[in-house]
């Protein structure tokens, strides 16, 4: 869901969770389940839209690159910057808001060893008429971090 943030820069926000909840990794592991990248994806959106540099910064590995479906490239630097460019704006947050309206998503999480890949489809067309985002997480210090994103025009 995190989509619409890297559609601006080339994530979506649920504003209920209290920014304390993600600004710092935990010192108890994360379980290696599908719930469980899927909350630090989730995570991830929350504090892209927040402006929790510091929750996207733990989340990203040094080498993290999102490609837009146009094939632009965007490193961790781009994502952080833009993180913090949205630190208390509500412009962006109705912006989210009114994109995941028009964009109702399901996500699924698919693990082997300690990677695992975070889909997003449109619900109205399930997953078999095109995934509009993945993401690939890597298990590393008891932690979900993510390495790559790949952002697709499934669903137009």
């Amino acid at each position: 869901m995190r989509l619409f943030a890297t559609r601006v820069l080339s994530a979506a926000a649920i504003l209920s969770l209290p920014l304390s909840a993600f600004a710092a990794p935990s010192a108890t592991p994360q379980p290696k389940t599908a719930a469980a990248v899927i909350a630090a994806d989730d995570g991830w959106e929350k504090a892209e839209e927040s402006g929790d540099v510091a929750y996207v910064d733990n989340l990203l590995l040094p080498d993290y690159r999102s490609v837009s479906a146009d094939g632009s490239v965007h490193d961790k630097a781009a994502i952080l910057a833009n993180a913090k460019s949205n630190i208390g704006s509500p412009e962006y947050a109705a912006k989210v808001a009114k994109w995941e309206a028009a964009h109702p998503m399901d996500t699924a999480a698919v693990i082997q060893g300690d990677t695992a890949i975070v889909t997003f489809h449109l619900k109205p067309l399930g997953p078999e008429k095109g995934i509009m985002s993945s993401d690939i997480f890597v298990y590393r210090g008891g932690e979900w971090h993510a390495i790559y994103s790949q952002h697709t025009d499934a669903g137009k």
